[in-house]
């Protein structure tokens, strides 16, 4: 029994850990949820923009310019003032591909090229903000059995509507509780304010192996960026 709950615990705490930490790092306005699945885009580095065309504001242009930063990761994308979901998966001028092999740096400021000519994004961010991200990434609690399993995917790309799950998968957990008396929820999220950062709230209940009644559920709470 005593080796059971080790189990167990080990395997609660692997699952809350790797989810949170993605979380935290998520994209303002990329969470959605489908079908106990959780979907959100990374954030591989953000800075301030200095010149960045604008719908309204000034002409639409070939590139834009930020403060420096360090440049590593895969980064396809730039995002400005993302709110919801839409302005993020929809193709609505908030988030809008780019080149990152033309980043070109002079003094304190990085240059990079639009993917396509004459863009402008949709809105300005009150904070100068710019965020660099690359594909979006999903967490899914699919039903299997005796239990659910954790899976986690990527690189499938952007779309309008959230596949629920994705393709492919990458198994972190099993034997999770979908049914406790009433359905579980293993994701739920609450949208930011003025006042405070988005939430995600996990709900993630471990049945041991070899057992239909011995389980120990864990919660967590993810605190996400804040305003974009």
């Amino acid at each position: 029994e005593v080796n059971r709950r080790n189990e167990i615990a080990q395997i609660g705490r692997f699952a809350i850990e790797r989810v949170s930490r993605e979380l935290r790092n998520a994209l303002p306005g990329s969470i959605r949820i489908r079908n106990d699945c959780i979907e959100f885009v990374p954030v591989q580095a953000a800075s301030i923009y200095s010149r960045l065309p604008i719908v309204g504001l000034n002409a639409p242009a070939d590139d834009f310019t930020a403060i420096n930063f360090s440049l590593s990761g895969s980064i396809t994308r730039a995002a400005v003032y993302p709110l919801t979901s839409a302005d993020v998966y929809s193709n609505n001028q908030h988030v809008l591909p780019i080149e990152f092999s033309s980043a070109t740096v002079s003094g304190g400021a990085v240059t990079f090229d639009f993917s396509l000519p004459a863009q402008q994004f949709a809105e300005a961010s009150p904070g100068q903000r710019i965020y660099f991200i690359d594909q979006p990434v999903s967490f899914c609690v699919l039903a299997s059995g005796v239990g659910a399993r954790l899976f986690r995917y990527d690189n499938y790309g952007y779309s309008d509507i959230q596949a629920s799950p994705p393709s492919g998968g990458e198994l972190l957990a099993e034997f999770i509780q979908l049914l406790d008396e009433d359905p579980v929820e293993p994701f739920i999220y609450f949208a930011g304010t003025l006042q405070r950062s988005g939430i995600v709230y996990l709900d993630f209940r471990f049945l041991a192996r070899g057992t239909n009644n011995e389980w120990v559920r864990f919660n967590h709470s993810v605190s996400l960026r804040g305003s974009p």
